[in-house]
This record gives C-alpha cells, sequence and structure tokens, in this order.
C-alpha cells in the first residue's frame, strides 16, 4: 500500500526583501524534505498596526505605494532603485523556480501539520499578525521551530497590550522552540513553558552538498561586507572598512544590499549567495543571517551588532564561542579580523546543536495531537 505523503505548511516572513529569510525557509522546506515531508510556506496578511498607515502603505503595493517608492527614487538615486528592483526580481524569480511559497493559510487543505518559524515570527514591531502566534492554523498539529521575538521584550509584550494574545497563541501550540535566550525568557514568562533552544534552519540544515559544487564568483580576492541597506555607511564605518580591504589588497563587495561605496554590488540568489561567503578572504557583519551564512562557510567575521539585534547576535555567536568577533569600536576592526578562529570547535558545536535541533523537530513531526 503506498503511504500519503506529509504536508506541512511553514508560517514565516516570506515577502521580506531579504536574503537570509528565503535562505532560512528554503533550509526548513529542504530538511522536510529529506524527512519525506511535502512543505511550503504559507500566504498570510502581515500586520503593520503599529507602523502607522503612511508606513504600511509601503508593503501593501497599491496605488498608495507610488508615491512612497517616487521618493524612494528621489531621495536614494537611480543606481540604488534599479539594484533593489533587481534584486525583488531575483527573489521573486527564486521563490516561484524552487515552489517555496504555497496557499493561502485559510486555503491550505489536509495539511498534517503546522511550523511558525523560524526568524522573527513573535516580534511585535510592525504589529500582532495572529497566525504568528498559531491563531487560526488550518492543522491541529501547531508547533513554533527557532520562533523569535527579535528586539521585543517581554515589557514590550504587556505595554502594547498583547499579553493575552501571545500568550494564549504560544499556550495552544504542542512544542515551542526558540532559537535565542531573549525569546526564551519572554516565552517562560509569558507562559511558565520553558522551551526548546534549537539553531536557525539554515545551520540545522547546512547547505553542505550546495556549497562544496559552488565556486569562486569572482577573480580577485575580496572583503565581503553584508547589511542591510543604511547600513554601515556612515564615514566613520565606510574609512575603517576601505582602510582594511586597502591594506590586505581586497577588493569590497556586498552581495544581497546595496552600499554605494563599495566596488562591487552582487544581486545573487539566496543559495549562491554562499558561494560568495565561502570565497571571502574575511565578512563584515551586522546581521544574524550574515553570521550564520559566515559560520557555515568557514570564513573569519567580524560583527557589529544594533540595538534592534544585539540579544540574538550576542547569543548566536556565544553558542559558537565566537564573542570575541564583535566589533565594539571600528579602529579595533583590524585585531578582530586578525584573532584567529578555532574551527574545530565551532564544528563540533554545529554538529552538536544540529543534532539536538534535529531532534526535537522529529519529536514534534512524530508527536500525536
Amino acid at each position: 500500500m503506498k503511504t500519503t505523503q506529509k504536508k506541512y505548511g511553514i508560517v514565516t516572513h516570506y515577502m521580506v526583501h531579504n536574503h537570509g529569510a528565503v535562505l532560512q525557509l528554503t533550509a526548513l522546506i529542504r530538511t522536510l524534505k529529506k524527512k519525506g515531508i511535502e512543505a511550503s510556506a504559507l500566504q498570510f496578511e502581515k500586520s503593520y498596526d503599529f507602523m502607522g498607515h503612511a508606513v504600511r502603505a509601503k508593503y501593501e503595493i497599491s496605488i498608495k505605494s507610488v508615491g512612497i517608492y517616487i521618493k524612494y527614487l528621489m531621495s536614494e538615486g537611480f543606481r540604488k532603485t534599479w539594484y533593489n528592483f533587481r534584486k525583488s526580481r531575483t527573489l521573486s524569480h527564486f521563490k516561484k523556480e524552487t515552489g517555496i511559497i504555497g496557499p493561502y493559510y485559510t486555503d491550505a487543505k489536509d495539511l498534517n501539520g503546522v511550523i511558525i518559524g523560524s526568524d522573527e515570527v513573535f516580534a511585535l514591531h510592525s504589529g500582532p499578525t495572529p497566525v504568528f502566534y498559531g491563531h487560526a492554523a488550518p492543522s491541529k498539529k501547531v508547533f513554533a521551530y527557532a520562533g523569535c521575538f527579535g528586539p521585543t521584550t517581554y515589557k514590550d509584550v504587556v505595554e502594547l497590550h498583547c499579553k493575552a494574545f501571545v500568550e494564549g497563541g504560544l499556550q495552544a501550540m504542542c512544542g515551542i522552540s526558540v532559537r535565542d535566550e531573549n525569546s526564551r525568557e519572554v516565552v517562560e514568562k509569558l507562559t511558565g513553558i520553558s522551551p526548546k533552544l534549537v539553531c536557525d534552519p539554515v545551520l540545522l540544515y547546512g547547505y553542505e552538498e550546495e556549497i562544496a559544487k559552488m565556486e569562486k564568483p569572482i577573480k580577485d580576492n575580496y572583503l565581503l561586507i553584508y547589511a542591510y541597506d543604511g547600513r554601515m555607511d556612515t564615514p566613520e564605518e565606510v574609512v575603517a572598512i576601505k582602510n582594511y580591504a586597502k591594506i590586505h589588497g581586497l577588493k569590497t563587495l556586498s552581495p544581497g544590499f546595496y552600499h554605494p561605496w563599495v566596488d562591487i554590488n552582487a544581486n545573487v540568489d539566496p543559495v549562491n549567495l554562499l558561494g560568495y561567503f565561502k570565497y571571502a578572504s574575511a565578512v563584515i557583519t551586522d546581521t544574524f543571517h550574515g553570521s550564520v551564512m559566515s559560520i557555515i562557510t568557514d570564513v573569519s567575521i567580524a560583527v557589529r551588532t544594533r540595538d534592534s539585534n544585539h540579544f540574538k547576535l550576542y547569543n548566536l555567536l556565544a553558542e559558537y564561542g565566537l564573542e570575541d568577533r564583535i566589533v565594539t569600536s571600528w579602529d579595533k576592526l583590524d585585531t578582530v579580523l586578525n584573532l584567529p578562529i578555532d574551527f574545530n570547535y565551532v564544528h563540533e558545536q554545529v554538529k552538536a546543536r544540529r543534532a539536538d535541533s534535529m531532534a526535537y523537530l522529529d519529536e514534534m513531526i512524530a508527536k500525536e495531537v
């Protein structure tokens, strides 16, 4: 008798203009595929209620958005606008070609389970999105994998009058796992449940087969900068980074985000982005997934944390013995990048945390609800 393939829906940030978010979604889907499970992201309407009506129009493409994008073109210039237009097309093409986006969540039928996560699905800075907390999810089995509150603290949840809303959704899940200590603390304070601490899907899946086949993307040696548009663009940051590159005879290259001062702004899909990390002489980043990609490609890294991501970034680096990669001031950049990394220890931690996280995922898949 032929066994019916299990089907899962994933609730995460699938529409963001961000390679890391798409990479983690793809990683979770490919991990589930190896377990014989067909999975895709469920579509939904994200709440932007806490950002105001004017900002909301930016994310909801309509006639209301035209003015915002005209202002963007006028303030940011043609090159940055054109780069981000091409980036949007690259990400859209990747999602279409890989089939990682599924139906609208209320149209999803016969799902064996719904996974909430990964990424900042529990964060409240944009607004309260019910399905992020499992509300009205189209399955009896709903559990969180590597969920994250991002910059949202327990105090924020209370002051935003969302305590009952968030707590109720978490309590109804059959399992909760998070990817950082702040998120674990918030869950514990809200529910009394001690959630499992697991690794991000990119670390869980590892992309080892894909990375092994990748070739160097450009002939020159280069310093890779992975930071959101508008970050690492201050005079102090630019001077420090360019001086390091010049001293070490490196090109400056930014894949995935536009920076007007770098030598090369590369437009690349989320998986092939890993090749740029693999062959970089060093990486400078201020993002969670920039750090994760550096870890799985064994590259020297310097990390600048921000108020919005310090919780999760410090926790990530500490897990792999990389706290000394944090750049506290830009005059320390050379010092940080010259520090050796014990990659054997990093590999041991990746292996152990991957096994522990996979055990949680297997437990949730096998769980009867």
